[in-house]
């Protein structure tokens, strides 16, 4: 799920009911309260999801900065994919996504046998459950052999529209006189810190009325795979790219900041061997390939010039056998807007990094969720080593990385207008 807070699921502990059938299938899953993006936006993050290694190794939006809309960074082309690997295993592998930072050309379709793009807009993306029929449909074609489906709905992602009958399940009431679609995000984004609470309120009821539509949408995939007699021989991960700002350091949407309203991610799997449990250890993106491969018995490998601390390990492990994760470093990269902005997490320990001013800002996470209390000052010498290793990961991981630009066209410029990325 795009742009999904995990705080804003009723599995993770929010009160307005916005997921009740993912909240029912992870009372029988693995949960991971824990997880983290790789980036707060969607190419860097994707690049992680589909490889299992960190931006600076990918490279996969690795030169795109708001400043300077004219190219995209494709994939290292020398790294291999958790397709690539499946399909060369005699995997069918398919995908459907349906963000404009996705196209085949910035080489995230490599080792998908169907590649299923729509360019999308603001008013005529393909909605959830197009999506949901277009994956049932792929099933029906291929789920006779072993196969790997990548679902991805564009939704909650702005603007906040949901169809009926969500769209004012939890909006119609509030004060204000708002009306929906919620849009316009740069506008928003750029008046964030004016904007007064009742609006605010109604906003983040929009938000959570897509997620509604979502989870009902995600309930009938989960039934048609019990339909078809698959529900008890596949493995289901929910995760999604990264979080969403709804003004919680006076800021909106993503790819600003490197707060945890945008790092944290959900990360849910199901199904034969995983045990019910939910997981504190801190995890990432880049977990998810392996843990993949792991679980369904394919050679992982080492990708060429794959450097300690880039890639991600596998959970298996810890999902069936109770393993425990090892207290990692793990790296944020890579801003949209703004200051160039960076982090390092080890917990309960956060460092944030931006680039321009040099700004460095320590956080307790355990004690300090919220991220309103800068330790730095205090905290020279935990700093001194997050700084430190910070630098010496995301240094050591550029190293030889090969990647190209790809020009953005106007078609994908005109996408991004649509979306609030592009003036």
């Amino acid at each position: 799920m795009d742009a999904l807070r995990p705080d804003h699921l009723g599995l993770y502990g929010y009160e307005r009911p916005t997921s009740p059938h993912l909240d029912e299938w992870a009372r029988e899953s693995a949960v991971f309260e824990r997880a983290f993006t790789t980036s707060p936006w969607t190419l860097p993050a994707f690049g992680s999801l589909l490889t299992g290694e960190i931006p600076a190794r990918h490279g996969a939006g690795s030169r795109v900065r708001a400043s300077n809309w004219t190219a995209s960074s494709r994939l290292d082309d020398s790294l291999p994919t958790l397709p690539e690997r499946l399909l060369a295993s005699g995997f069918a592998t398919g995908a459907i996504v349906n963000n404009p930072w996705l196209p085949p050309a910035v080489g995230l379709d490599r080792g998908f046998g169907t590649y299923d793009y729509q360019r999308p807009g603001e008013r005529d993306h393909r909605r959830a459950d197009e999506v949901v029929d277009l994956a049932l449909a792929w099933l029906d074609r291929n789920a006779g052999n072993p196969f790997f489906l990548m679902v991805h709905v564009l939704d909650p992602h702005m603007s906040y529209d949901a169809p009926p009958p969500f769209g004012g399940r939890f909006t119609s009431g509030l004060e204000g006189g708002f009306e929906l679609p919620v849009g316009e995000p740069r506008k928003t984004q750029r008046q964030a810190a004016s904007i007064p609470e009742l609006e605010r309120a109604f906003i983040r009821a929009a938000y959570d009325e897509e997620i509604a539509f979502v989870d009902e949408e995600l309930g009938r995939l989960f039934d048609g795979l019990r339909d078809r007699d698959l529900w008890n021989r596949i493995i289901v991960v929910l995760t999604a790219d990264h979080g969403e700002e709804l003004f919680d350091h006076e800021g909106f949407e993503h790819g600003h900041s490197v707060y945890q309203e945008l790092l944290h991610v959900p990360l849910v799997m199901g199904g034969p061997g995983v045990r019910p449990a939910r997981h504190a250890e801190p995890v990432s993106l880049v977990d998810i390939p392996h843990t993949i491969l792991d679980a369904l018995g394919v050679e992982r490998g080492d990708p060429p010039d794959s450097l300690p601390g880039s890639a991600g390990l596998s959970l298996w492990p810890v999902v069936t056998e109770g393993e425990a994760v090892p207290n990692r470093l793990l790296t944020v990269e890579g801003t949209l807007y703004g200051s160039e902005q960076r982090a390092a997490i080890q917990w309960p320990l956060k460092l944030t990094v931006e680039i321009g001013s040099g700004r460095r800002r320590l956080f307790n996470l355990e004690r300090d969720p919220q991220e309103r209390t800068d330790l730095a000052p205090a905290e020279r010498r935990a700093v001194s080593f997050l700084s430190q290793e910070l630098s010496n990961r995301l240094r050591a991981a550029r190293e030889g990385v090969r990647t190209e630009d790809v020009p953005l066209d106007e078609a994908t410029l005109e996408e991004l207008r649509s979306l609030g990325y592009v003036n």
